[in-house]
């Protein structure tokens, strides 16, 4: 060894024995007055306390219940003490600190809390490791563990308690514990793997909103939602940025791997939504659940298992969020298009929770940009109601309703047209979900609902024939009655094997009475011009029932869990009734890996509120029958890096048809237009690969990055013709940076191919005038192949600004969100016009568009006390 490597090496020895000398030292102090060397800037508030622990060695031991999720901190203390740290990150929390015998403990500071507080550390039995997001349970009160393994347990009652503990991927355990007594609980877990009924083994499944880890692989924090660029707060719109999804600006209605938006069960708390969306005469701008009363969502994009039917598409599965464990919490908000209150807490000695949520929105602000003639005044309301009680400790019976209503007027001063438009929905439904000793769980959903719309309207447009209706008279009246029994059954035979079953009963009725008129110019062989109407009348009455039933079988075998079940699905309406056999299998060769596979029949009926009486339908289309299959890979890796891709094909038979207006024009009553088509194709199909990169923020910054190459056709008359919404090429980037204190910055850019467009053909008619006196010049309207052409490529960048105050015993959060920050064009359809062509000819040329969304900022807050 050389004197230099020598010298190098006693250096090394020198500076660690220093440290460790130093490191005694501190040992030696109290723990509140040890250094804090502590330095971080606006930092979720359990990420600095952890960051506290780090930089001064001095356990912390608190709930994740306990602290403000919302709350962000900043504390530059490195020449403060723990104390002086922990005063500054809790200020305004309404959380205070004590030092233990090896710990300082985090609590309420309210007084007059009646109990006592348990605390703890989860860890592993092999490694000693801590283990996050386990649930300490006694009796009714539950919390989970931090990324410490530490728990704090507020409120119980001295003595000797019995506490059950149980985390994702270990064996589960019960202990008596002293509540009251002196020192902190230590529980031993032994890794088992994780249980079958956790185990997501559907591809392109993501979760969104997750509070907790999970098996499904890719999550969305609630912290990444609310970070995201959009207007309006709302989780569908949250949803376009993911893999697979589209939909346009105003619209907010998804279209999953080149589907029909009708193609999506969109479920709530068990319970399927038919209309879960807002202004329907808009193509459903926004979702009628808030955000912010959602404690978690799941995507499933690729082939689902039997338990979900009546639908090819996906499945989009929302859950309302869990009420903290103590007191109460309240969110009141406001954003481009709504105004909400959102509060929930516990009653019954915390055997009960309760959630309310209300929120009134209007979309003035949206519409003054766009290209909607005459006064548009669309609002919207929606109130969602929870309570939840636990009838034991394996038993609850929660209760909730649901309500949602729109209201759109439009008039126009100069010819006189108006209509009047009125939504509303309203669902209700008891909710039973139980568990045994021997391994039995089940669910029962019992629910009632009724759907109605009120339009009412005239339209007068002189000089415009050509394009739209001379006048137009639309009346139509919808009221459809619904209720269901769904009972799901889970049996645990064995570690490795387990059995789910289910069925579901409902029965539906409706009224539907429609009078639709329109006149218009039209030539007639002679090429004279002449004034035609057509009247639309359907008034009918349906009603039916329908049946599901579904059985499957999930083992485990080494690293690979397969399912393989059948559903069976009747419907009255139609008289048709087919069985679905899927087989989905999962493997992980390693920690952080899995290979999801997946294929199958799935089936989709016309659902009684579906039917389009506006287009004089009045008897319903057959079943739709989809083959399916997916094969998907994700993997995951130190500091938060994630990556996922996957193949899909999807074929349908039969799919149902689509009622479209070929130049995407915005109108309120589009079903009186010339250019309103019906899509009946005898085949569908849709194949593509999509690509995801992600790095969760472990520090300051964090990003995504996605791509998806895809084709989505529809077979018309032995032709294939791409479908609305069909992208070729779809790239999302999304990135978040915490600048400064208090500050962050987010942006997401989108790009994808133009969508296609079918072309006009226009020609210039001379012909008498209807008196005969005097010739005119008469435009013949007429369309080329469908979707033959393609709108230009659309991409759009949004930021988003967000400044957050802490006060006492509350946080505002302001954020600047601009919308299309560089003021792209993007058009939703061409608009076409006869110029003249210098011979003394006319052509045909497209030189405007139908303009989607400009450039839009807007402020907006949220405060959460």
């Amino acid at each position: 060894m050389s004197g230099a490597e020598f010298g190098a090496r006693l250096a090394v020895v020198l500076v660690s024995s220093a440290a460790g000398v130093g490191s005694l030292a501190a040992q030696d102090r109290p723990l509140l007055e040890r250094p804090a060397r502590l330095d971080v800037r606006a930092v979720p508030l359990e990420q600095g306390l952890r960051a506290l622990q780090r930089s001064s060695g001095v356990p912390v031991a608190y709930s994740p219940d306990l602290l403000p999720g919302e709350a962000r901190v900043d504390c530059p203390c490195s020449d403060l003490t723990v104390a002086g740290a922990l005063d500054r990150l809790l200020l305004g929390t309404g959380l205070t600190y004590t030092e233990g015998r090896r710990q300082v403990l985090i609590g309420l500071e309210r007084p007059g809390r009646v109990g006592s507080t348990l605390v703890g550390t989860v860890v592993e039995r092999a490694s000693g490791r801590p283990i996050p997001a386990a649930e300490v349970a006694v009796a009714a009160r539950r919390v989970l563990t931090g990324d410490d393994g530490r728990f704090v347990l507020p409120g119980l009652t001295p003595g000797e308690v019995t506490v059950t503990v149980q985390a994702l991927g270990y064996r589960s355990t019960t202990r008596s514990a002293s509540v009251g007594g002196v020192g902190a609980l230590r529980v031993e877990l032994e890794r088992e793997p994780i249980p079958l009924a956790e185990i997501v083994i559907a591809p392109g499944s993501f979760g969104i909103l997750e509070v907790t880890p999970s098996a499904a692989g890719t999550t969305v924090s609630r912290e990444d939602i609310e970070a995201i660029p959009q207007f309006g707060d709302d989780v569908f719109r949250t949803l376009k940025r993911m893999p697979g999804v589209s939909t346009d600006d105003v619209s907010t209605r998804l279209s999953v791997r080149g589907g029909a938006p009708r193609d999506v069960l969109v479920r709530l708390d068990g319970l399927e939504l038919f209309e879960p969306y807002h202004l329907k005469d808009l193509d459903g701008a926004l979702g009628i659940v808030d955000v912010q009363s959602l404690g978690s969502v799941d995507l499933v994009t690729g082939g689902f298992p039997v338990d979900f039917g009546d639908k090819t598409g996906a499945i989009f599965d929302m859950h309302t969020r869990r009420p903290p464990s103590v007191g109460t919490r309240t969110t009141l908000g406001m954003s481009l298009s709504s105004l909400s209150a959102i509060s929930q807490g516990t009653f019954a000695a915390d055997r009960g929770q309760w959630l309310t949520s209300l929120r009134r929105g209007f979309l003035e602000y949206v519409l003054a940009v766009t290209d909607v003639d005459g006064d548009l005044s669309p609002s919207y309301w929606d109130v969602l109601t929870r309570a939840q009680y636990l009838l034991s400790d394996d038993h609850s019976l929660s209760a909730q309703v649901l309500m949602a209503g729109d209201h759109m007027r439009w008039n126009d001063p100069d010819s006189g047209s108006g209509v009047n438009s009125s939504w509303s929905s309203g669902y209700a439904w008891l909710t039973w979900k139980g568990a045994s000793d021997r391994g039995v769980r089940g669910e029962t959903v019992v629910s009632a609902g009724r759907l109605t719309r009120d339009r009412n309207g005239d339209a007068i447009s002189p000089g415009r024939g050509e394009f739209t209706p001379l006048s137009s008279t639309v009346r139509d009246d919808a009221t459809i009655d619904f209720a269901g029994f769904r009972q799901d059954v889970l049996v645990q035979i064995g570690p490795e094997l387990l059995v789910k079953a289910g069925v579901e009963v409902r029965a539906s009725s409706a009224k539907y009475d429609y009078f639709g008129a329109a006149t218009r110019w039209a030539l007639d062989e002679q090429d004279h011009l002449v004034q035609v109407g057509d009247t639309t009348t359907v008034r009918v009455t349906p009603s039916g029932d329908e049946l599901a039933g579904w059985a499957a079988l999930r083992g485990r075998a080494g690293p690979v869990t397969l399912e393989g079940g059948v559903r069976y699905d009747r419907h009255s309406l139609t008289g048709d009734a087919r069985w679905s056999p899927r087989v989905l299998v999962r493997w992980d060769p390693r920690v952080g890996t899995s290979v999801k596979a997946s294929v199958g029949l799935y089936t989709q009926s016309h659902g009684i509120h579906e039917l389009q009486t506006q287009d004089g339908q009045s008897s319903f289309d057959p079943l739709a029958v989809a083959h399916q299959s997916a094969l998907g890979l994700e993997h995951r890796w130190g500091r938060g890096w994630a990556v996922r891709a996957e193949a899909y094909r999807r074929t349908v038979d039969g799919p149902l048809p689509e009622w479209v207006n070929l130049s995407r024009e915005v109108n309120p009553i589009p079903e009186v237009e010339s250019d309103r088509r019906r899509i009946a194709g005898d085949r569908a199909r849709a194949h593509g690969l999509e690509l995801l990169l992600a790095r969760e923020g472990t520090g300051r910054v964090s990003w995504s990055g996605g791509y998806a190459l895809a084709w989505s056709e529809v077979r018309l008359d032995g032709v294939w013709r791409p479908r609305t919404l069909d992208q070729r090429h779809t790239v999302n980037l999304a990135w978040a940076w915490r600048i400064g204190e208090n500050w962050q910055l987010s942006s997401s850019w989108q790009y994808h191919t133009g969508w296609p467009f079918t072309d006009q053909v226009l020609d210039l008619v001379v012909t008498p005038d209807p008196d005969g006196n005097e010739s005119v010049n008469v435009v013949r309207r007429g369309f080329g192949e469908l979707n033959a052409d393609r709108l230009p490529p659309y991409h759009r960048l949004d930021l988003r600004l967000t400044r957050t105050f802490t006060f006492e015993r509350s946080r505002l959060e302001l954020f600047l969100d601009v919308f299309n920050a560089y003021d792209r064009t993007n058009l939703r359809g061409w608009q076409w016009h006869l110029r003249p062509a210098g011979d003394g000819s006319f052509r045909a040329v497209k030189d405007t568009g139908e303009e989607q969304l400009p450039i839009m900022p807007t402020l907006g807050f949220r405060w959460v006390f």
